[in-house]
């Protein structure tokens, strides 16, 4: 069946950010005098909520310091100077293309309100979007609620909607809403990881999901 609403995930799916993320990360627990964790654990947390990876991270940290990591990270990564928002190049051909055949496009991403405002504002993307939803609105994926609320403000079913995502828990926040999933192996997860949760497809590039979505 062909969808009517595609989902997608910002970090890893539509913008190369993982390695500046896992950057950001391991600057911001340095800076606030903790151990720094080593690029795969990060990698491995990315797509959950900011405040869901530092507890996962640094479990036996109490609320204030979870609070000063989390504030650490959002200067370095909102600063208008941190120029770490870099669309992957086959991205806007792609939404391109999938306007042009009559998608409705929306995202669910694990970034606050203001950074993915900031990365809709660098990337000069927000004609693509009928609606948006992150972190902070939702809980963090993979609870089904992002895509929920997605699916009732634009008044489709969740078995209309297709959830684009590079992690698992992507995949996992569709199959909990009902929806279907499309893995991307472009961010933090393995297509290894990726084929262990529901998915149509595991695909290598965001160029090859329009002429996928025409099988349907």
């Amino acid at each position: 069946m062909q969808p009517k609403l595609i989902i997608f995930d910002w970090d890893g799916t539509l913008a190369d950010t993982t390695s500046p993320i896992v950057h950001t990360f391991q600057h911001s627990f340095a800076e606030c005098g903790q151990a720094v964790p080593d690029d795969e654990t990060v990698r491995s947390l990315i797509g959950y909520s900011l405040p869901e990876i530092i507890r996962r991270l640094l479990p036996e940290a109490d609320t204030a310091l979870q609070h000063r990591i989390a504030a650490t990270y959002s200067t370095h990564y909102l600063n208008p100077n941190n120029h770490n928002m870099t669309l992957f190049d086959d991205a806007l051909p792609c939404l391109n293309a999938l306007k042009a055949q009559g998608y409705w496009l929306a995202v669910a991403t694990g970034k606050g309100r203001s950074g993915l405002d900031n990365a809709i504002r660098q990337t000069q993307t927000a004609g693509f979007w009928l609606a948006t939803t992150c972190a902070g609105e939702q809980p963090s994926k993979p609870a089904p609620n992002m895509v929920l609320h997605l699916c009732d403000q634009l008044g489709v079913m969740p078995s209309e909607s297709i959830v684009i995502g590079d992690t698992t828990y992507d995949l996992e926040m569709a199959a909990h809403a009902k929806a279907r999933a499309i893995g991307i192996t472009t961010g933090a997860h393995t297509a290894e990881q990726l084929r262990s949760c529901p998915h149509l497809a595991v695909l290598n590039r965001l160029a090859e999901l329009p002429d996928f979505l025409a099988t349907l």
